[in-house]
């Protein structure tokens, strides 16, 4: 992006002096980092090699190659328009809708292997083991997931995270209490001074299953996404309609300038089912002087811990007094940031140098541990209270009917916005061709009709917000997936020729293949159970 290779608003622009330059040091990085890498090689090599996928150095490979494969894809769909463009002549182009439909998959394998990990023992986990390992994490993804179906989230792809991330802390939670209860039976402690004294113990285990938990909040957040509530409303002055749980009130439609731009402002009562008042909103459009054709669009925001409410007006008539209100309703939002929070406490805790916690808990009596902790969850509650507050990207969107929002968003703006869909973009000239797509389904015209229209008046498929399922457009997505299932084979080769030349040495040294991995099982079962 920087070097101008791909279309970025990041890119440095033309000018060949600061090319030449930043060719120079991109080299440079290159040929000093992979020369380290190559020099200490020797020091890089493993000192064991992998007996087993069932084990902990299993999901760690299995998780490395789901990072690598994951850089892959998106360098490889980064360069797709470029690469296009240099082979065809054609650019197309490769928007958000793309990578969220693609990169799914591979956010929920990593969160899985993030329970997982931990469930594992090294070298090998016996057939005993892992049932008793797996059995109350997978009780707990399986009921998360069950309620979620339940209650009406859609299985793919919020339904499965859901699951996962019940399977995750039902992982995390089995590791505490049973390193806490081992703790509390030798020192006498209740079992919470007993978890405290646990993670001071062994802060990079503990501290990282912490960033386990604040992954898992993140991907909840990910998830509300399959409960969200869409609707437009048309309304005016003194008229309201219910949206899921609340009503929408439309107290007045107000003109005003401040020298620099004019505003027109749809005021907006919100109420409870029951009709109680909750909050004022303010959705509105402005007008900059000289800009006039490129309004803003001002989004009103309602944040709660539990939801966030968003109220944009779409479209307004001054005269006639009618605001086009379009109502969002965000489940969870804000469970993203409570999670980015928790995974800084835990990394400061794995962090935390092994001297400061031996000197903070041998000051301290058993039970201070326990009013810490309470003390350390009252202090988090404001912190979560502030991430509700942090600014939520605009929306812009008008959409009238189903048919209207499945058009525009399988468009990119082509003003200059970043690849942005039409549906989304708050720029004028997507507000002007949202109404051209209303116009041409009125007349009947199919998506299709609509879609090749536009690819034949801008001269190309770079007005697709993502490149077609057919033809060349299919290599964006299977030559990095292909690329990855060699790699994932090539990997489980090398285990299986490793793992059978492991045996062979056990062979060689005297020992049968099923008494090693015998003792090896019990070493780890016992080494599982200690503090």
């Amino acid at each position: 992006t920087r070097s101008g290779i791909v279309q970025s608003v990041h890119a440095f622009g033309e000018d060949p002096e600061l090319g030449r330059m930043f060719i120079i040091f991109m080299i440079t990085i290159a040929v000093v980092s992979f020369g380290f890498v190559i020099y200490r090689l020797p020091m890089l090599k493993a000192r064991n090699e992998l007996e087993s996928w069932a084990s902990r150095e299993g999901a760690f490979l299995a998780n490395n190659w789901i990072l690598l494969f994951s850089a892959f894809f998106i360098l490889f769909a980064t360069m797709f328009p470029t690469i296009t463009e240099a082979l065809s002549g054609e650019r197309m182009t490769v928007g958000p809708p793309f990578f969220n439909k693609w990169m799914t998959p591979v956010g929920l394998m990593l969160l899985f292997l993030t329970g997982v990990g931990p469930l594992l023992a090294w070298r090998k986990t016996s057939a005993g083991n892992l049932i008793q390992q797996f059995l109350w994490p997978t009780v707990a993804g399986l009921t998360a997931g069950g309620l979620a179906v339940a209650l009406g989230v859609r299985v793919w792809s919020s339904g499965v995270c859901f699951a996962l991330c019940g399977f995750v802390i039902g992982t995390i939670s089995q590791e505490y209490i049973r390193g806490a209860s081992v703790r509390a039976a030798t020192s006498g402690a209740d079992l919470v001074t007993a978890m405290v004294g646990l993670v001071g113990r062994n802060k990079r285990r503990y501290g990282g299953y912490i960033v386990h938990v604040g992954i898992v909040l993140m991907f909840l957040g990910f998830a509300g996404e399959g409960m969200s509530t869409d609707e437009q409303l048309l309304l005016k002055p003194g008229n309201e309609a219910v949206v899921g749980k609340y009503i929408i009130h439309l107290d007045a439609i107000r003109a005003t300038d401040d020298g620099q731009k004019q505003m027109v402002t749809g005021h907006i009562t919100v109420k409870t089912s029951e009709g109680r008042e909750i909050g004022k909103l303010y959705p509105a459009k402005w007008y900059f002087r000289k800009h006039e054709e490129e309004p803003t669009t001002e989004v009103a925001i309602r944040h709660s811990v539990a939801e966030d409410l968003y109220v944009v007006m779409a479209g307004y008539e001054l005269q006639e007094q009618t605001a086009s209100i379009e109502v969002h309703i965000n489940p969870l939002i804000n469970w993203v940031w409570v999670g980015f929070g928790v995974l800084a406490i835990g990394t400061m805790i794995a962090l935390l140098p092994e001297t400061a916690v031996t000197f903070a808990l041998s000051k301290l009596p058993a039970e201070a541990a326990t009013v810490s902790l309470l003390l350390l969850m009252l202090l988090l509650g404001p912190a979560a209270a502030a991430a509700q507050h942090v600014e939520t990207p605009q929306m812009g969107v008008v959409l009238r009917t189903a048919a209207e929002k499945a058009v525009t968003s399988k468009l990119a703006c082509w003003c200059g916005c970043p690849r942005l869909p039409v549906g989304s973009c708050a720029c004028g000239m997507c507000a002007l061709e949202r109404q051209n797509v209303q116009a041409m389904l009125n007349e009947g015209k199919s998506e299709a009709a609509i879609l090749q229209h536009y690819i034949d008046q801008q001269g190309g498929l770079h007005v697709l917000i993502e490149p077609p399922n057919e033809g060349v457009g299919k290599l964006s997505w299977m030559v990095p997936y292909g690329a990855g299932m060699s790699g994932l084979l090539l990997a489980g080769f090398v285990a299986v020729r490793w793992s059978r030349r492991s045996d062979a040495d056990a062979l060689a040294a005297g020992a049968t293949p099923s008494e090693d991995a015998a003792l090896g099982s019990r070493l780890d079962d016992e080494l599982r159970d200690l503090d």
